[in-house]
Order: structure tokens, then sequence, then C-alpha cells
């Protein structure tokens, strides 16, 4: 670490490994796993003896992480450290506390119980680290409810598209607006919105965040006590979220998003209700003869209230499973679509019951939350949900339709 007022050789600091080392685990994430500069394979670690708090940071130029955590400071200093061996070494330290100690060959001698090490690191004069410095008074900024942005994240990210990083389709968009907060995610087949009913703000902003960075926010926020996280846009590149304890930098992707509210469909003429669980265990069944390359399954919703769920491949077989809706109104309708698809968003909902509403078999279908749960047990219905969730399918045609 340098410093230019303390030696070198003197015990720098004291930290509880299991907080150090969960720390090391997030931040790593943001490491350049191929990166031009040989200091962003690395992480960034100051010694705070002002505040008595180590500060660990990551970044590849795109994303960048940051977790402060509470530390014994004797010697404040900086230096970085290779993220890949740093980690895994940390993580098989016993729980107990962790000493930090440097020399002038700017290396790191790490001590737990009886356990020993050095690490040799890189100056970090190098280390670009200006999102650590951005002031939240010089910014615009605004709060959102972790809570809900966490539910709304792992809701939404599966429906973007993986394959093309620098796709618009990539990102998940975020509004906000009068009318609340609004995040989609659409890979062009399908699409997943949340909306925050409770929530209205003054601006209007719109920006489209890396499905990667998202995930990331997501783990970052996990665990926390917090009620919201303060959000900054230092420029129309960047984003910025930050907690008391984390910080999390993202760059934007540039472009305009689909206008995916004039996708969702206004009317439908048939609906059901079904049992969450049972319909996915009920695809996942009838998959495993549905066709490799397609992975099509046709559903018959018959009006006697049993929904018909079947898939064939020639040269395989066919299989047909049977499900009792709970509630169904419209005539017998019949729709095929990818499995894949559906199974994802049933396996994320945390819900008993899922609505389908549907219009023509070759329309959309939009999977969402029924507005009151009842609870069968208790004979009580639950309150309104305090979101809108949707998730919305595009079908396939089957040659025989």
């Amino acid at each position: 670490m340098n410093s230019s007022t303390a030696e070198l050789t003197a015990v720098l600091v004291k930290v509880n490994q299991e907080s150090f080392n969960q720390a090391i685990s997030l931040v790593s994430r943001a490491v350049a796993k191929h990166g031009i500069q040989p200091v962003l394979s690395n992480i960034f670690l100051k010694a705070d003896q002002e505040n008595q708090t180590i500060i660990l940071a990551a970044t590849d130029l795109d994303l960048s992480l940051a977790v402060e955590i509470p530390a014994q400071v004797l010697t404040p200093g900086e230096i970085t450290l290779p993220a890949q061996k740093t980690q895994e070494l940390v993580s098989k330290l016993p729980r107990l506390e962790l000493t930090l100690q440097c020399t002038d060959r700017e290396v790191i001698t790490f001590a737990c119980g009886r356990s020993k090490f050095e690490i040799k690191g890189l100056s970090a004069d190098q280390f670009p680290r200006e999102f650590l410095n951005i002031k939240p008074n010089n910014e615009k900024s605004f709060e959102l409810p972790i809570k809900s942005l966490q539910e709304a994240t792992h809701l939404v990210n599966f429906a973007s598209d993986k394959k093309e990083a620098n796709s618009i389709l990539n990102g998940i968009c975020l509004e906000i607006g009068p009318k609340g907060l609004e995040i989609a995610a659409t890979d062009g087949s399908r699409l997943a919105y949340y909306k925050i009913e409770n929530a209205a703000f003054t601006e209007e902003k719109k920006v489209v965040i890396p499905f990667r960075s998202i995930n990331e926010f997501s783990r970052m926020i996990s665990g926390l006590d917090e009620e919201f996280v303060k959000c900054y846009l230092p420029s129309s590149s960047q984003i910025v979220f930050k907690t008391a304890s984390r910080t999390l930098s993202s760059s934007l992707i540039d472009g305009n998003y689909p206008k995916y509210q004039q996708l969702i469909p206004l009317n439908f003429s048939h609906t059901a209700i079904v049992e969450r669980v049972g319909l996915l265990s009920a695809l996942e069944r009838v998959s495993v003869l549905a066709n490799e390359k397609s992975k099509v399954v046709k559903l018959l919703f018959e009006e006697s209230g049993v929904l018909n769920i079947s898939a064939q491949t020639p040269d395989l077989g066919e299989a047909e499973d049977h499900l009792d809706m709970i509630s169904y109104e419209g005539q017998d309708f019949s729709i095929a679509f990818n499995v894949i698809y559906m199974a994802e968003c049933l396996r994320n909902l945390d819900a008993p019951q899922v609505e389908i509403k549907m219009s023509e078999p070759l329309k959309p279908i939009v999977v969402s939350l029924p507005k009151d749960n009842q609870d069968t047990e208790k004979g009580e219905a639950n309150n309104k949900n305090d979101f809108e969730y949707l998730y919305l399918l595009m079908p396939v045609q089957l040659k025989n339709n």
C-alpha cells in the first residue's frame, strides 16, 4: 500500500475475514477478464484511517463495483491485488480476525489464525476510480425502493437478449416519471414488464442498462436492510447506484428502446386462472417430447375448465397432460408457443396462481398475477398487489393452424 507518512512494514489493517471475503466476492465480478491494462485484473484496496474502513473496488471500465466495510486501520494506504488469487486464498481462510501487512515491495501479507500468505500487488496509481468520487450533491439524483427493484429485476432480467452484448435488446429499460417506475426487457419474442404503482417522480428519465450490470446490481442489493438506493446520472452514458456501503457504476446502452407499451394488448376474449406450480410441472413433463429445435408445446383451453397440454415429435413420440383450471372465461381456445419461454416466466414468479389472457391464436398472450389471490385455506382474499407485472409471449404457428 502507498503511504507517505507511515512505516510500510507496520501492521496496516485488522478486519473480519467473513466481511472481507464477502466484499471481495462482490467486487471481483467487475474485474476485467481480458483487460489490456494489468491493473484492471486487480482489486483496488484502500485502507481509510479517518473513517476506519476498507474500500474494495474493481472495474472493467464498463462496469464498476465498490464495497466499504468496517476495519481497524492502523496505517492508511492503497494498493491493487490480483483478483482471482486473492479471492481464492481469502475464501479458504478461517473465520477469524484477518491482519493485512504491507512491505516496501508492494507485497501484502495476510495472516489469519495460523494461516499466512503473501501476495504481490501493483501500484494503485493507474487504477481508474472516478466512479468512487462522484459527489451526490453535485449530480441530479433520485431514490428507488430496494425491495421493489430487487423483485423487478428478478422478474424482468431473464427476458432480455443475452446473445448480443451491444444490442439495445440486451439492456433492461428503466423509466421513471409521474406515472411511476417502469422496468422492461424484451428479446423480440417476449416482453417482461414491471411497474411500481405507488411511486411517482417529478422528472422523466429513461435509460437502458446492460443485462450484466442489472444482474450485478441485483446481487449488490441482496440482503441489505436499507429501504432506498440512490441513483445518479453523471452523464448521458453512465448510471451510478449507491447505498450506504456499496456502489455500482455502469455504462448505458445508446439507442432507441422499442416502444414496448404499444405491444401490450388491451382487450382479450379468453381468460384463464391456473395453479402456477401445476402448470409448470405439466409443461416440464410434456416438453420432454417436444421438438428439440422449436421446443413447441400446444395448449388447449376447454370450456369445461380443463387445460390440455401436448407436444409431439414425429420421430420420437408424443405427450399429453391435463390440468384443472381454477377458472376460465371463453370458448375452446388453442395456442402454441416455445415451452422454454413460458417455463422461465413461471419459474421466476413466486405466486400460487397466474392469469393467462388471450385473444387470437397468433396474437400475443399475457401472463400476469390475478388482482386478488384467493386463499382457499382461510377463505380470505389477499390485498391487491402494489405493483403491476405482466409477461407477453408471442405464439408460434403450427402447420395445421
